[in-house]
């Protein structure tokens, strides 16, 4: 019986997540979204764990954020998450340049609720941050 080298497949830093549109088609933006071992990613997730270890200490009990607070804090970490686009364009055509802010603006827009929909949705695919590698 053959077997399987497991460490031929390792999980990548990143990947680039293909926006589609209403009808499903490729729009032709990528957006770059951090793996879920990136350092930025775990330093969040393990910072968000942490907080709430802590207020769970102080009071004895687990204590739900604020609905807002936890849609800001969302909007935050996706734009951590995020390390670059292109494609983007604004309504006269020129690039949009990224940056941090440039992508907290664009997820606390109401009417790109869709785009943080797919982003959120492209993050919790593992099978997107997995390679095979050719050197193991």
């Amino acid at each position: 019986m053959a077997g399987f080298n497991l460490k031929s497949i390792v999980q990548v830093q990143s990947a680039d997540v293909s926006i589609k549109d209403t009808d499903g088609n490729a729009t032709g933006v990528v957006f770059t979204m951090a793996g879920p071992e990136h350092p930025d990613r775990k330093r969040i997730a393990f910072a968000e764990a942490r907080k709430s270890i802590a207020r769970y200490r102080k009071s004895g009990r687990v204590e739900l954020a604020d609905p807002e607070d936890a849609e800001a804090t969302r909007h935050e970490n996706l734009a951590a998450y995020t390390l670059g686009w292109t494609g983007f364009v604004d309504d006269t055509g020129i690039a949009v340049p990224f940056s941090k802010q440039a992508a907290l603006d664009l997820y606390t827009d109401p009417a790109m609720a869709w785009l943080v929909d797919q982003l959120e949705a492209a993050l919790g695919e593992k099978d997107l941050f997995i390679r095979r590698c050719a050197t193991a």
